[in-house]
């Protein structure tokens, strides 16, 4: 039977201890390598642009380029990609954002070892993976939106048009940051005032921080 090469890694991480403690993890089983590992967000998507890795590891608060940018960057250039996303966040709106980037595993830094090498297995295997802390945290927010959110939960795009409104843009700078006409801008405007049961886009945008939807800066 022919030996199975190790699936290569990509890890990112601003904090240089934590960055050597993945790697640790990961050179230690049979399974995967580290073949890059980078401190910077703006490192990480030249390298991202150059090749494909089989894993990547990244936190989602790098400071000179998100990590969820990394993600939508990966997604564009590879849907199928494996991403493991390692963070300390556990706010509801992070843990919203997650749910909707479409990663493959979550798992909080404050887990054992363990949990990021069974992180690494199961995607490897083709199923998903969250630590047992963040899954609490999944379960918590889908109780609370099926209560609060009776109608469909907003899209990744309607999501998007949020952040656009909560931070003052005109429907005509949004629908020119997201590619879109202006008349689907306001059909999104519309969908979530409905979905938020909103009076309006205040209103909309206060209701969608207090259910953890939204984060202002």
């Amino acid at each position: 039977m022919e030996k199975r090469e190790k699936a290569e890694v990509l890890v990112v991480d601003d904090h240089s201890l934590v960055l050597e403690g993945i790697c640790r993890v990961v050179n230690r089983m049979p399974e995967a390598i580290v073949a890059d590992a980078v401190t910077s967000g703006i490192k990480a998507a030249e390298l991202i642009a150059k090749r494909d890795y089989d894993i990547y590891i990244l936190d989602v608060s790098i400071p000179d380029l998100s990590g969820f940018e990394l993600i939508a960057r990966i997604r564009e250039l590879n849907e199928q990609a494996l991403i493991i996303v390692n963070t300390m966040h556990e706010e509801v709106w992070i843990a919203n954002r997650l749910a909707q980037s479409g990663v493959n595993a979550v798992i909080l830094k404050a887990s054992a070892s363990s949990e990021l090498a069974a992180a690494i297995r199961s995607v490897l295997q083709g199923k998903s993976y969250t630590c047992p802390r963040f899954a609490s945290i999944c379960r918590m927010l889908a109780r609370h939106s099926a209560e609060l959110l009776p109608h469909d939960l907003p899209t990744r795009r309607e999501l998007e048009v949020l952040q656009g409104i909560a931070k003052g843009l005109s429907t005509r700078e949004i629908a020119a940051q997201l590619s879109i006409s202006e008349n689907t801008v306001e059909t999104f405007r519309k969908r979530l005032i409905s979905k938020f049961d909103a009076r309006n886009s205040v209103d909309m945008v206060l209701k969608a921080v207090s259910r953890g939807w939204l984060k202002l800066e």
